[in-house]
């Protein structure tokens, strides 16, 4: 394995790490942070106003599905501050890393949660696949360390059909992680086509970013 992916797993694992003691009393209390401002911020470009509430946790980041309206945030996602630049943008097609990342990923987990329906229209299911599947999903570090070291990461063609390697977890994750995309790069279709390029996402990765933002844009 080379050794900037060594380092990624690394920083995956510090950033999901266990919470210090010292703020364990922080579980379940209002989340406030600029990287959470910017992305609502981002939201707001397509005229969304999302009604969540992000808390820290320390249990993981994450949307319970019958509570779309918490979000989770792992309190040790902010050590991803530190994370060298080289790291945080390599990340870009294994998963999220910063906080900023994951609180654009957790919203469309929680957009979609609270209109289930949209999962069950033919186009999503043609794109992302069938949410039903039954939910085996370890923990990030597990998923894009497995994917890199038994099916050759990133070199694999199979994964320039999804957007990051955390995305072949499950049909919610590809989603969710095309919502981090669309958000990042305010659904704008030029962009999404140089991010593609940048990044060898094939023409599939590219259909859920714009069905994504598609997806943010006519929320309602």
């Amino acid at each position: 394995m080379e050794a900037s992916l060594r380092e990624l797993l690394r920083w995956l694992a510090v950033t999901r790490g266990p919470v210090a003691a010292r703020e364990r009393h922080l579980a379940g209390a209002t989340a406030t942070h600029p990287a959470i401002d910017a992305v609502m911020d981002e939201a707001r470009t397509f005229g969304l106003h999302p009604e969540v509430r992000c808390v820290w946790s320390i249990e993981g980041s994450g949307v319970e599905e019958d509570v779309p309206g918490v979000i989770h945030l792992h309190r040790q996602m902010l050590l991803a501050e530190r994370a060298p630049r080289s790291i945080v943008e390599l990340a870009e097609r294994y998963c999220a890393l910063t906080l900023r990342a994951t609180v654009r990923h957790e919203l469309g987990h929680a957009l979609l949660f609270a209109r289930p329906r949209a999962a069950r229209t033919p186009a999503f299911r043609r794109l992302y696949g069938d949410v039903r599947r039954a939910y085996r999903v370890g923990t990030v570090v597990d998923e894009v360390g497995r994917r890199i070291r038994r099916h050759g990461g990133l070199a694999n063609p199979r994964y320039r059909k999804v957007v990051s390697l955390y995305a072949a977890a499950h049909p919610h994750e590809q989603f969710a992680e095309a919502v981090r995309i669309a958000l990042a790069l305010r659904g704008d279709r030029e962009k999404i086509a140089r991010w593609a390029e940048c990044h060898d996402a094939g023409r599939h990765a590219v259909a859920q970013i714009e069905h994504a933002a598609d997806f943010l844009g006519n929320y309602r």
